[in-house]
């Protein structure tokens, strides 16, 4: 049997098995309330030993692995000697909250007017079951196409993976590959897969400012510091109106290469989506009026520092009046690659003190690098082939994603170039209540995953030949 006799043997079963996994795999998986910040350890075994259980049904070895953190899944199937690919995925996902604004069980999946709603089905646990899918598909001709597959599922990603450098670095040999598949990637507006090449890293902070040792009556409030006003004073002495981080030598480590190469993949990637984002918003324009090229440079190529959470004093209904004693601002700083973590963070905790601000307790979330892979790698151009097979259009390739993830542990730890496969689309309300994907978008992703890997063993196969 030829390539293309495997190929369409393997794409005749992509159907059924999308719709098994559908109602095996990732009804399975969501049922687990996997939440990563609530600390709860026997939860998360049970979701790593659901997804070794489901890779060991389709003849996986498998391991469940620790490095003092939620356990990790690593499998591995062997298929001969043209090609390894890596796919990673993670089992953990955000809080629900607020319930209040699910229509239905967050930790239930349903099916309403072909979408599919639970919490994880678009980050991360649909792509995993989009992935058993494909892979199920295509193991029996797996010595066919010379594939060897390893699997890493991680329950760290949503608290920005704490462990699995270490894992990853202490088990070097075994994920040696030659190409990976990245955890996700989505459907625009216009039918297009995008593809990102790389992902940012993350600086997440607290930043606690005390004031009284507790609440004191708003009438005294001529005399009592207001750790709220201080707080406001330090945020908005870290940005300007139009959105530049005033923080010293933030921008300056940025790497000139993936700016070149992140502006040359954007010169080939329509605006359009960011209009039709902004009146999904209702807001009348983006940070500092940027639009067009523009938009896309602030989005994909620049780092940038948010506000995600902030509050102090009283939040309820009615009237308190309170001088709080205290305030508290989460910030994330999004890195592109260049940038260091540990100076930026050193940068920004020296601005503050500088500021005046020398009592306000900071506290380290989580930190990390980012990471990418260049568009000629063969895993890339694999997936850009199978996703214009899957789609019927031309991916959409973004040299960054918008959003954070620890794939520099695979670019540049471990010398893995990474591309992007999901299921999710522009409206699966990702980390949001009513969190969704498509069926048709499940089905197209499971037949672009296994369109990559058989793309891709050829691609490999001809490179060693």
């Amino acid at each position: 049997m030829d390539v293309e006799s495997v190929r369409r043997a393997i794409l005749d079963q992509v159907d059924r098995l999308a719709f098994k996994h559908l109602k095996h795999s990732l009804e399975t998986l969501v049922d687990i309330p996997t939440v990563s910040a609530w600390g709860d350890h026997r939860v998360m075994l049970d979701g790593a030993s659901a997804v070794a259980s489901l890779l060991k049904e389709l003849g996986f070895k498998t391991e469940v692995a620790s490095n003092g953190g939620y356990p990790a899944v690593l499998a591995e199937i062997r298929g001969g000697d043209k090609a390894t690919v890596l796919l990673y995925n993670h089992y953990d996902v955000q809080p629900p909250d607020p319930l209040e604004q699910w229509d239905s069980n967050p930790f239930k999946l349903v099916e309403r007017e072909g979408k599919l709603y639970g919490r994880g089905v678009a980050d991360n646990k649909g792509n995993i079951a989009a992935r058993l899918a494909a892979l199920e598909a295509l193991i029996p001709y797996i010595d066919r196409l010379g594939l060897n597959v390893k699997y890493v599922v991680e329950g760290e990603e949503e608290v920005g993976s704490p462990t699995l450098e270490r894992l990853v670095v202490d088990r070097i040999e075994w994920f040696k590959a030659d190409g990976g598949v990245w955890e996700t990637a989505y459907v625009r507006r216009d039918g297009r897969l995008s593809i990102s090449l790389g992902f940012k890293g993350m600086v997440y902070l607290e930043v606690r400012i005390r004031g009284a040792l507790r609440d004191v009556h708003s009438g005294y409030s001529p005399l009592v510091p207001n750790p709220a006003w201080r707080m406001a004073r330090l945020l908005a002495s870290l940005k300007d109106e139009g959105g530049r981080v005033l923080i010293p030598n933030f921008y300056d480590d940025v790497d000139p290469e993936f700016l070149d190469m992140g502006e040359k993949l954007l010169e080939q990637v329509d605006v359009g989506e960011l209009e039709a984002l902004k009146e999904e918003l209702g807001i009348a324009g983006f940070v500092g009026g940027v639009s067009g090229r523009e938009a896309l440079k602030a989005l994909y190529l620049n780092p940038s520092l948010n506000i995600s959470g902030l509050y102090s004093g009283y939040t309820g209904k009615g009237s308190k009046t309170i001088v709080p004693a205290e305030a508290v601002a989460k910030l994330d700083i999004r890195l592109v690659p260049g940038q260091d973590p540990k100076k930026v963070l050193d940068s920004t905790i020296r601005y503050i003190r500088t500021l005046g601000f020398e009592d306000a307790e900071i506290h380290v979330e989580s930190m990390y690098k980012a990471g990418y892979t260049r568009p000629h790698e063969v895993i890339v151009e694999a997936s850009i082939e199978a996703a214009e097979q899957a789609y019927g259009l031309k991916p959409h390739v973004t040299p960054m994603a918008a959003g954070s993830g620890p794939i520099y542990i695979f670019t540049d730890i471990a010398r893995i170039p990474m591309t992007g496969a999901g299921v999710g689309y522009y409206g699966s309300r990702v980390h949001a209540p009513n969190e969704n994907i498509r069926v048709e978008d499940f089905v197209k992703g499971v037949k672009h995953v296994a369109l990559t890997l058989i793309e891709f063993s050829r691609r490999m196969g001809e490179r060693r030949a």
